[in-house]
């Protein structure tokens, strides 16, 4: 695989990640291919989240590299960080929604730090993300303690699409969830992945 191959978009080698004397990854190398849906298992406290964290840049690993659609990620001004992470979007666990927005004004967050965008066009993005998400539309004016649990990923999965991203990264996405709700929403990743080419990374 050539250093310079655009078809990965994600490349990891020889990363360590340690919290003191306790090492969490060894010497991990790791590609990601452009429309590729890959999934880190392991039980709780395996450092699945830890790894998703240090690739988009919350946590320092103590050595290695990381790469993502060709730009290194630990050696960046904030300016150029700012500008990549326009090119994916993140899902955490909780779905982390600002409690104090509407599901429409948390998913226009993004749109008004990256876009300035007039509030109308905002509003219609807003309205479509929670439509591709399976959203009924009366969620929009709806705040996150509102929702239901699986609503409320749906809703954040809505703000992680707000930009188009290229990459989707999911922490947990289905923790919490039943069977059945599970299962409708790995359909769904699966349904948005091949309609809208996305690179999925994802730990479960």
């Amino acid at each position: 695989m050539a250093a310079d191959n655009e078809d990965v978009v994600i490349r990891i080698r020889n990363l360590v990640n340690a919290f003191g004397s306790q090492v969490i990854h060894d010497g991990v190398d790791l590609d990601v291919w452009r429309g590729e849906v890959i999934g880190i298992v392991g039980g709780s406290g395996t450092g699945k989240s830890v790894m998703l964290r240090t690739v988009v840049g919350l946590n320092r690993p103590r050595s290695g590299s990381i790469e993502v659609l060709g730009r290194d990620v630990l050696h960046m001004t904030d300016a150029e960080r700012h500008e990549l992470e326009t090119h994916w979007g993140v899902l955490f666990q909780d779905g982390a929604l600002f409690s104090s927005l509407t599901v429409a004004q948390n998913i226009e967050v993004p749109l008004k730090e990256d876009l300035h965008l007039p509030e109308r066009l905002m509003a219609e993005i807003a309205a479509c993300k929670i439509g591709m998400v399976g959203l009924p539309t009366d969620a929009a004016g709806k705040y996150p303690s509102q929702l239901s649990g699986g609503m409320r990923k749906r809703a954040g999965l809505a703000r992680a699409l707000a930009l188009d991203p290229d990459i989707l990264f999911l922490d947990e996405p289905t923790a919490g969830l039943d069977p059945i709700g599970a299962a409708a929403f790995d359909q769904l990743i699966k349904d948005l992945q091949a309609s809208l080419g996305l690179t999925v990374f994802l730990v479960t």
